[in-house]
């Protein structure tokens, strides 16, 4: 019961508009009754939110309690925000750190520049490993067992800059460990490029391993600013390891 009540929370975060009880049961493989009975024990304990004008389920508030309560928690990555918050404001830039997650980054934590750009950069926003700064860094220490995984799986292409050839991708991974940061211009954006590295592991692995990015617009940022930034982005993740270890 809990299993399939959490798959119907999981259909529901990847259709924020919502969806009625036909679709959500379809979605997530249940038979409509059983879903109709879960969304609405869901719905009761706020875990899921009811539009009678639209028929639709959405998440609900009490999701926004279990987020915040896991960045607080030992697991979460709350001690990263004051760096983040610091480096934003040093930069300019708006700093973002992200998880793997299977064949994505999962973006955790984010903090605003002074250039207040129009990035995808929400908590909660996922997007192709191969096509990101954060993702490189994030797969260039992975163990070769994981990283070949990843690299055989499907590299799907957000914009025509995206790289997608497995050994293209391995090269530049390999240039990602030499130098300890990444970089990609205009592969998951059009017009935005990014500079990441991954916060050192200081944690004996008790929660996926972090990375920080820097984002900018070609338009705003030569690669020559951004790349001056590397040190204190590389700083901002060495003190994050430090608070989180």
């Amino acid at each position: 019961m809990l299993s399939r009540g959490l798959r119907l929370m999981t259909v529901l975060a990847d259709n924020p508009s919502g969806l009625g009880v036909s679709a959500a049961a379809r979605t997530a493989g249940l038979p409509v009754s059983s879903a109709h009975r879960l969304l609405g024990r869901l719905a009761a304990e706020r875990f899921v939110a009811y539009d009678e004008d639209t028929r639709r389920y959405a998440l609900g508030v009490r999701v926004l309690e279990f987020s915040r309560g896991f960045q607080r928690s030992p697991a979460g990555y709350s001690a990263a925000a004051a760096p983040m918050r610091r480096l934003a404001a040093r930069t300019g830039l708006p700093a973002i750190a992200g998880i793997l997650d299977g064949g994505e980054v999962l973006l955790v934590l984010s903090a605003e520049g002074t250039q207040h750009l129009q990035l995808r950069s929400a908590e909660g926003t996922r997007n192709p490993w191969h096509a990101t700064s954060m993702g490189h860094a994030l797969a260039s220490v992975l163990p070769e067992k994981e990283l070949a995984a990843l690299l055989a799986a499907d590299l799907p292409s957000p914009t025509a800059h995206t790289v997608t050839d497995p050994e293209a991708l391995r090269g530049r991974l390999a240039r990602v460990r030499e130098r300890g940061w990444a970089e990609v211009d205009e592969e998951n954006e059009v017009g935005v490029r990014s500079v990441a590295t991954v916060v050192p592991d200081l944690n004996g692995g008790l929660r996926p391993r972090l990375a920080v990015s820097l984002g900018a617009t070609v338009v705003l940022t030569t690669w020559d600013e951004l790349h001056s930034h590397v040190p204190a982005l590389r700083a901002c993740a060495e003190e994050i390891a430090s608070l989180m270890g």
